[in-house]
């Protein structure tokens, strides 16, 4: 009788293993991808985890990146067919859609934008708010990215036309760093770990933070969905499988990165990625690990902020007749598997 039920629940346990290992490989329909990222800043985290832990490799995926300085750049090589996907800003699925351009977010990698808006050291004095920018120079990512909207956004609010000032791309890694201590521009929007650098050094000082729940309170409203995953809406309605794969990837990632120590998650990215000094790579990530996402969804409240945010600087937003619901789809994070 014993070895009877053994043998049964032995049975039982081995074809439920079977459905599941059969319910998980999921062959893709496109398995080479070249995803183009907008940056390596810290909201971007899941992608690379993903790829350097391996998890777009146990989802059948062989997945080549291409880094640009900037959202538009990375959004400019989807629209030019040379990118499949896109890591990059939510909000550049808003602004296309405006355009008539059917782009989807299917995976969230951060919440927040993890931005800093602050001013070099020599304008502390002089620069005290937004609204004393007037005829300064600042620096973005690049003209056109998401870090350019955030800026577009701050002036208006501050009474400030986004035309009376300059405008500087400067990318987002140590060419930022650069521009600011070589005074090329007087005030910048970054994130980390290039913020954490910056303002640990001196030669930042923040005017408004918006890594922090209460940071994205005052500047937005609430939170305001920044990193994401998208692609063509014709992209995802070809390949259901492919975008599954990515997807589950991303999430995986997202769920290792809730339960690692900043000391693991330095460990598990390629160093020529961020900085190599461990103190500081550990600070700028405990600075702004709350803005990642761990589980991949987008929430309504948040996209209608982002578009809110958009429509404040942009009449063409706010005036387009856009269906908000179509900009992203929570349906392949919600099958991603615990992991």
């Amino acid at each position: 009788m014993i070895r009877f039920l053994t043998t049964s629940m032995s049975l039982a346990l081995l074809l439920a293993f079977s459905d599941s290992a059969m319910a998980q490989t999921v062959v893709p329909e496109k398995k080479q991808i070249h995803l183009a990222a907008a940056g390596l800043g810290f909201p971007y985290l899941p992608f690379i985890i993903a790829d350097h832990r391996g998890f777009f490799k146990d989802e059948g995926l062989d997945v080549d990146i291409g880094v640009y300085a900037g959202g538009a750049k990375a959004l400019q090589a989807l629209l030019g067919g040379s990118a499949d996907v896109v890591a990059g800003a939510y909000s550049n699925t808003i602004t296309m859609a405006a355009k008539g351009q059917k782009l989807v977010s299917f995976v969230v990698q951060a919440n927040c934008p993890d931005w800093v808006f602050g001013v070099s050291k020599d304008n502390k004095d002089k620069i005290k708010s937004a609204a004393d920018l007037k005829g300064k120079r600042i620096g973005v990512s690049s003209p056109g990215s998401s870090f350019h909207m955030g800026v577009n956004y701050l002036l208006t609010q501050a009474g400030v036309k986004p035309d009376d000032v300059s405008i500087i791309g400067v990318g987002s890694s140590a060419t930022a760093v650069a521009a600011v201590r070589e005074g090329q521009v007087d005030a910048i929007m970054v994130n980390d770990p290039v913020a954490t650098i910056l303002q640990d050094s001196g030669d930042l000082y923040s005017l408004t933070e918006m890594r922090t729940l209460e940071g994205n309170r005052a500047a937005f409203g609430g939170d305001y969905t920044e990193a994401a995953v998208y692609a063509s809406k014709d992209f995802v309605d070809q390949n259901p499988k492919t975008v599954q794969a990515l997807t589950n990837a991303v999430v995986h990632a997202e769920q290792w990165l809730a339960q690692a120590k900043p000391e693991e998650v330095f460990e598990s990215v390629p160093k020529e990625y961020f900085v190599s000094d461990k103190a500081v790579f550990t600070k700028a990530y405990t600075n702004m690990q709350r803005c990642l996402s761990t589980d991949g969804l987008m929430s309504d409240t948040a996209a209608k902020t982002v578009r809110n945010v958009l429509a404040a600087f942009d009449p063409t937003i706010g005036t387009a007749s856009i269906d908000l619901d179509a900009t992203y789809d929570n349906s392949f994070a919600q099958k991603a598997p615990k992991y």
